[in-house]
C-alpha cells in the first residue's frame, strides 16, 4: 500500500475564518496589514483524518449527551506508549479543556490565593498571566546562558528561590516554549528531586512533546524516575501537533494516585474533564490515524528551520537563530544590532511590517528577542524572511536609528479581468525603472495591494502603445490574455486611442484589439487577437524531440501526466482531467511550472471537457501562483483541446472568476473575447531608490 503524501507548501488563505492571527493583530501591533508570524498555530492544512472523522460524526444529525468510550482514552495511552515509549494506564489519564485552562485549573486545586508558582522565564506568556490572574504569587528562576551560549537551568538559583520563596507550585516547560529545548532526563530528574524534597507539585507543560525535530525522542518529566512520577501532573495535547487548536482538546496524565484521585474527583465535580464531541472525535482519530501526517510534517518543519538558517547566515548575520529541538517556532536574538526594546519593535513592524512575538512578553530576560512562527508554507516563510532581510538592511552602517524613508507617490489603477488582478500604472510620461520591484512589494497579499502583477502602459513606435506586466514575483511576462483586455479598457476609456480598434506592442509582438462599448460608452468587453497558437516544440520552448507535443507522459513528483505544450505568447502545460479534486492544482502545478522540460518554466492548466464547445479551467501561473483566470492559459487550453480532437470552435472556458469566449479567425488566429473592470484607483507610496 503507497503511502499518502501530504502537501505542506500548499498556501491556505485563513481570512475571514476567525482567525486570531489576524483578528487581534489591530490591538496587539496597531495596525493590521502585517505579515502574522506571531501567534503559535501552523498555516497547514489540518490531518485529513481529523477533518474526515469530524465529518462523519456530523453526519448524524443527533448532537446529544456523549460519554468517550474507553477506545478514546486507549488511544492517547496507546500514543503516549507508541511515540515516546511511556506505559500511562487509562485511569490515570483525564481529559482537559485546552492547556492553558488545565494549567489554570492546577493552580486553582494544589495552590492557594498568595501562593508562589516558579517558573523559568524566558518562557510561555501565560504562565505568568495564569498565576497572576488566579491571586498567586510569580517566583522567577530565570534560566542562564552557559560559556557556549546555551539556555540551561539555574539549580543553584532554584535552591535558593525553593528556600526564600517557598513556592507550592513549579511549571516546567519540556520542551521548552519559546527556545524549543527538550530537556534531558537527567536535568528532569534533579528538577524532580528538588520539587520533592520541599513539598512542591511540579506540573509539566509538554504541549510540544509531540512536534520532536531530527529524529529526537521526547522524555516525558514524570518517565524519568520514581521521584518524578511521585511529584508530577503532566499536561498535553493534540492541539499544537496537528493542527487543531481551535477545537480545544488536552489531556492531563498524573501516575501518583496520592495527587491523581483527589484532584481527578475536583474535576469530575464540575464536569471539567468531559470532552465535547469534536474533541474526542478529533483526539482519537489523530492519535489513532495521524502519525504519518505527523511524521511528513516534523520533516517539513525541520526542512523550514533549515531553509530559515542558511537565510539567516547568508542574509542576517547580525541576528542569532536559536535552532529548535522541537516545535515549529524560532527564537531570534537581535542584540548586535544595538537597538532599544522601542527601536526594534518599530523596526520589525513598520520598516518588516511584520507581526512577531516580542520577546519581552515571554519575561524581561526575552528583552531583544522575537520568537517566529515557521510552521507555514515555505513561500510565505521565503517572504516573511525577506522582509525581515529588508528591515535589517535598512539600518545606516553603525547606527541604530532607524532612518526616514522617503517615499515616491505613483498614482495607479486597480483592474481585473475576471479576478485577474492587476496593479496598473501609467508610465506615457513617467518612465519607471524599478518595476520589477513594484510588482512584488504591490503584490504581497498581506502588506501590499495584493495582486497577481503590474501592467504598465508605455509609448511604442509600432503600436498605439506598448504594455509590459510583471508577475507578483517580479518575473516579466511576454503576454497576458486578461492583462492586454484591461490595458485597452484603459486606453480608450481615456482616450489615449482613438477608434475601437487598438494596436499594443507586447514582448510577444504586436496584439490587435477590438473594444465593446456598454450604454455608458465605456469598455465592456475587448476581443483580442491571440495570433496562431504555436505547437513547435523550439518556439514555444519546450524540450521534446518530436514535432508538437501532444498528450506526452510527463513524471511529476510520484505520478504521470499527460501533457500538451502549446505557446500563445508565452509558454503553456496543458492537462486534461476528469475532475479538480484534493490538491492537484496547487500539487502539481508548481511542480511542472518548474519542471525540467520548460527552459523558460510555463504556465500550467488543468482542463475538463464539459463538452465539445465548452472547457473549465484551473490554472497554476508562472511566477504568480494559482489566480482565477489565466487569458493566454484559457487560449492554449482551447487551442489544445482542438489539436487533440476533444473540442471544436468555438469554445467558451469557464474560469474560476468567469467566462471566455474564443473563436478562430480565417486566418487561423485566436480570437479571445472577455471583460475588462476597473476596482479602484489611488496611490502608491514605494520607497525612493
Amino acid at each position: 500500500m503507497t503511502e499518502e503524501k501530504y502537501n505542506f507548501d500548499c498556501v491556505v488563505d485563513r481570512h475571514d475564518t476567525c482567525a486570531t492571527k489576524f483578528e487581534e493583530m489591530d490591538a496587539k501591533f496597531g495596525r493590521h496589514d502585517l505579515l502574522p508570524f506571531w501567534i503559535a498555530d501552523m498555516d497547514f492544512q489540518a490531518c485529513p483524518a481529523i477533518i474526515e472523522a469530524l465529518r462523519n460524526r456530523l453526519n448524524h444529525t443527533v448532537l446529544g449527551y456523549t460519554t468517550p468510550p474507553e477506545e478514546f482514552w486507549g488511544s492517547i495511552t496507546g500514543w503516549l506508549r507508541r511515540r515516546h515509549g511511556w506505559d500511562v494506564d487509562n485511569n490515570e489519564v483525564t481529559f482537559m479543556p485546552g492547556l492553558k485552562k488545565g494549567l489554570s485549573l492546577c493552580i486553582n486545586y494544589f495552590t492557594r490565593p498568595g501562593d508562589g508558582v516558579l517558573i523559568q522565564p524566558p518562557v510561555y506568556h501565560s504562565f505568568r498571566s495564569v498565576i497572576e490572574g488566579n491571586g498567586r504569587r510569580v517566583v522567577n528562576n530565570p534560566l542562564i546562558l552557559d560559556s557556549e551560549g546555551h539556555y540551561v537551568m539555574d539549580f543553584d538559583g532554584l535552591e535558593r528561590v525553593m528556600e526564600s520563596e517557598r513556592p507550592t507550585m513549579m511549571i516546567v516547560c519540556n520542551p521548552h516554549n519559546p527556545i524549543g529545548l527538550q530537556w534531558d532526563a537527567d536535568v528532569l530528574r534533579r528538577v524532580a528531586s528538588i520539587c520533592r524534597e520541599h513539598g512542591v507539585v511540579l506540573v509539566s507543560d509538554e504541549i510540544y512533546g509531540d512536534m520532536m525535530l531530527g529524529g529526537r525522542r521526547h522524555i516525558p518529566t514524570a518517565s524519568v524516575s520514581p521521584e518524578a512520577e511521585e511529584v508530577t501532573v503532566t499536561l498535553g495535547a493534540p492541539s499544537k501537533t496537528f493542527n487543531i487548536p481551535g477545537i480545544v482538546s488536552a489531556w492531563c496524565v498524573v501516575k501518583s494516585a496520592k495527587l491523581r484521585e483527589p484532584f481527578y474527583a475536583w474535576l469530575s465535580a464540575s464536569e471539567f474533564n468531559a470532552p465535547p464531541i469534536t474533541a474526542m472525535v478529533a483526539t482519537q482519530a489523530a492519535y489513532e490515524h495521524g502519525g504519518v501526517w505527523l511524521d511528513q510534517a516534523l520533516d517539513y518543519l525541520q526542512a523550514n528551520v533549515d531553509h530559515a538558517a542558511e537565510y539567516f547566515a547568508e542574509n542576517l548575520p547580525l541576528v542569532k537563530l536559536y535552532r529548535p529541538e522541537a516545535s515549529f517556532t524560532v527564537w531570534l536574538d537581535f542584540h548586535e544590532l544595538g537597538l532599544s526594546r522601542e527601536e526594534l519593535v518599530k523596526l520589525i513592524v513598520e520598516r518588516g511590517h511584520l507581526a512577531l512575538s516580542e520577546g519581552s512578553t515571554f519575561g524581561n530576560e526575552g528583552t531583544g528577542f522575537m520568537r517566529m512562527n515557521i510552521g507555514v508554507p515555505r513561500a510565505i516563510l521565503d517572504e516573511g524572511l525577506s522582509h525581515l532581510a529588508e528591515a535589517v538592511g535598512s539600518l545606516s552602517d553603525g547606527s541604530a536609528a532607524i532612518p526616514t524613508v522617503k517615499f515616491d507617490d505613483i498614482p495607479f489603477v486597480k483592474m481585473q479581468g475576471l479576478g485577474n488582478d492587476f496593479i496598473f500604472i501609467n508610465c506615457l510620461e513617467r518612465p519607471l525603472d524599478n518595476l520589477s520591484e513594484i510588482a512584488i512589494e504591490a503584490g504581497r497579499r498581506h502588506t501590499g495591494m495584493g495582486t497577481d502583477g503590474i501592467l504598465a502602459v508605455l509609448p511604442s513606435d509600432k503600436a498605439d502603445c506598448r504594455m509590459r506586466i510583471f508577475n507578483a514575483d517580479g518575473t516579466e511576462a511576454q503576454m497576458c490574455g486578461n492583462g492586454i483586455r484591461c490595458v485597452a479598457k484603459y486606453v480608450y476609456d481615456n482616450k489615449i486611442a482613438t477608434g475601437k480598434t487598438i494596436t499594443i506592442e507586447t514582448l510577444s509582438g504586436v496584439k490587435t484589439v477590438e473594444v465593446h462599448t456598454g450604454i455608458d460608452g465605456l469598455t465592456d468587453t475587448v476581443t483580442v487577437d491571440m495570433g496562431a497558437p504555436i505547437f513547435a516544440p523550439a518556439d514555444i520552448p519546450v524540450r521534446y524531440d518530436g514535432d508538437r507535443m501532444i498528450d506526452v507522459a510527463v513524471a511529476v513528483k510520484d505520478t504521470e501526466v499527460r501533457v500538451t505544450a502549446v505557446s500563445v505568447g508565452n509558454p503553456h502545460g496543458v492537462i486534461f482531467v476528469d475532475n479538480f479534486d484534493g490538491d492537484i492544482v496547487t500539487g502539481l502545478g508548481p511542480e511542472l511550472e518548474k519542471h525540467e522540460i520548460w527552459p523558460e518554466k510555463a504556465n500550467i492548466e488543468f482542463v475538463r471537457v464539459d463538452d465539445s464547445h465548452t472547457l473549465s479551467m484551473r490554472v497554476w501561473e508562472r511566477g504568480a501562483g494559482e489566480t482565477m483566470a489565466c487569458g493566454t492559459g484559457a487560449c492554449a487550453a482551447a487551442a489544445a483541446a482542438v489539436a487533440t480532437g476533444r473540442a471544436e470552435w468555438p469554445i467558451v472556458v469557464r474560469l474560476v472568476g468567469g467566462n471566455l469566449d474564443f473563436d478562430i479567425s480565417d486566418q487561423g488566429h485566436i480570437l479571445l473575447t472577455g471583460p475588462a473592470v476597473v476596482n479602484y484607483s489611488g496611490t502608491y507610496h514605494t520607497p525612493s531608490k
